[in-house]
């Protein structure tokens, strides 16, 4: 008899399971996918830069650096290159020559435009100026390579020592 009492459970079970598949079949169904965007806002500077002076009163110009800004940010982002001091001699760093950055955009990505916000800034170390600072902004998401023009401010050639005269810029990018 114990055979026989699960022999009717195992079918009892099947009949159900067979039901239960046939009457409740599925037409349709989904499945989400899901990809997730790390937030990415970087820039990258190019190599130092060198240049010897040309011997003139004129204003020495090194080539245009190229930059590279990334921000995948919704709302924008903001980049500043800034300079805190002007040229200062390398040797004796009371000797100083003003700088003057320019700031451009070149190459673009994404849906985001790009607006340079300050363009133009000289140092004025002889009134207590030393930084200099060029801006831009993008309304949205948006890549960019900028054009940094750094010109070493002469006035009279001869009128300051011979040696290195350095400054640093630095590129910083934040989220709007």
């Amino acid at each position: 008899m114990k055979n026989f009492n699960c022999r009717i459970v195992v079918l009892a079970f099947v009949a159900c399971s067979l039901v239960a598949t046939q009457g409740k079949s599925q037409t349709t169904d989904n499945q989400k996918f899901t990809v997730t965007v790390p937030g990415n806002i970087s820039i990258v500077a190019p190599v130092d830069a060198a240049l010897t002076h040309d011997e003139s009163d004129s204003n020495q110009a090194f080539p245009n650096q190229t930059w590279s800004v990334v921000g995948n940010n919704i709302s924008g982002i903001s980049v500043a290159f800034t300079t805190a001091t002007p040229f200062v001699h390398s040797t004796d760093p009371s000797y100083k020559r003003d700088v003057k950055l320019g700031l451009a955009v070149g190459t673009t990505s994404g849906p985001g435009t790009w607006t340079v916000t300050q363009a133009l800034d000289t140092t004025d170390h002889a009134n207590s100026d030393n930084e200099a600072s060029v801006t831009a902004s993008s309304n949205g998401t948006a890549s960019a390579s900028f054009n940094l023009a750094v010109n070493f401010i002469t006035g009279t050639y001869g009128s300051f020592p011979s040696g290195n005269y350095e400054t640093t810029v630095v590129g910083t990018v934040t989220a709007n």
